[in-house]
């Protein structure tokens, strides 16, 4: 777990109106890109989350954060893009955290005050396609604007690059072949890290978290990330994986409400979920990543699965 120094005065001060919290509990188990860690802090009944960022958080090469702001993984991009409202181009369907405030610290490290958005959901077949049906909506409408050039795009190219020589096949062959016919599809603004755990219900709209990734991006890349992570996170058992791709397809496709665009977003969500998550086969017997529980097992290989039997109908 990460540690963290005692919430500085002056940060509790412009959050809370005190120089002091009550608690700080940690919400992320480990560093990963740029986040060196998650907290919720407390003061009374009021309460806050506390994200901070540096760049050298985490040594992982697969998500090592970048210095360059032109590059997907840039270390300040989710302070950015809350502070310019890009985000909020997907508002009403979707809308990001309140950014409460900012601190830069002494050590190189930044302070992001987010309001706190309680509890996970607990997530059903029918609630994430509903989620992915707003999500059709919200792109749809920001495909059809001018988005801002400095937004960076080629995050699937980026995401793959440490991990080409765990590819399994047809995919590894196929892979910049693919990777253009992403290029060519009809972009949007796209989270790229859209899985169930960044997702917020609430009755004052759906609130989406972590907008690290945020960049351009082609039509079906969220939804794909959407439903194969709640497979192989564990949020939708193995033998609802099948259901769960259709129905958020067939959500995300009714919010699109454009044929042609649904035509083109359906090979992305099938082809390009494929080929980004095309290293499963290599975690599955064992060759990549860290070992897998035996009880993660069969969610993973139905997300693999899943996509597999959709995307070769495409290829």
């Amino acid at each position: 777990m990460c540690d963290v120094e005692p919430v500085p005065a002056s940060e509790a001060d412009a959050v809370f109106g005190s120089e002091d919290v009550d608690s700080l509990e940690p919400l992320r188990p480990r560093p990963l890109g740029a986040t060196v860690g998650v907290w919720r802090a407390r003061l009374g009944d009021d309460s806050a989350v506390l994200k901070l960022l540096r760049l050298d958080a985490s040594p992982n090469p697969n998500w090592v954060a970048s210095s360059d702001p032109k590059h997907p993984r840039w270390w300040r991009r989710e302070l950015t893009v809350l502070q310019d409202g890009v985000v909020e181009r997907l508002q009403p369907e979707l809308r990001p955290p309140r950014l409460l405030h900012t601190a830069e610290r002494e050590d190189g490290s930044l302070a992001v005050w987010l309001e706190d958005l309680g509890a996970p959901a607990n997530w059903t077949v029918e609630h994430i396609a509903e989620v992915a049906r707003l999500l059709g909506r919200a792109q749809a409408r920001v495909a059809q604007e001018h988005l801002p050039g400095d937004l960076p795009r080629g995050f699937v190219h980026a995401y793959l690059e440490p991990r080409k020589q765990h590819l399994a096949e047809p995919f590894a062959s196929l892979r910049e072949r693919l990777l253009s016919r992403l290029d060519a599809a009809p972009q949007t603004l796209c989270h790229f890290d859209l899985h169930p755990a960044n997702v917020f219900p609430s009755r004052f709209g759906t609130v989406v978290i972590d907008w690290a990734y945020c960049g351009v991006g082609p039509l079906g890349s969220d939804p794909g990330v959407l439903a194969s992570d709640a497979i192989a996170d564990e949020v939708i058992a193995p033998h609802d994986a099948g259901q769960l791709v259709d129905a958020v397809w067939e959500a995300y496709r009714d919010g699109l409400g454009d044929d042609d665009l649904a035509a083109a977003a359906e090979q992305v969500y099938a082809v390009g979920t494929a080929l980004r998550y095309s290293w499963l086969q290599a975690w599955l017997e064992g060759t990549y990543g860290p070992q897998m529980t035996e009880t993660r097992r069969p969610f993973v290989a139905a997300a693999r699965g899943a996509f597999l039997e959709r995307a070769l109908t495409f290829l």
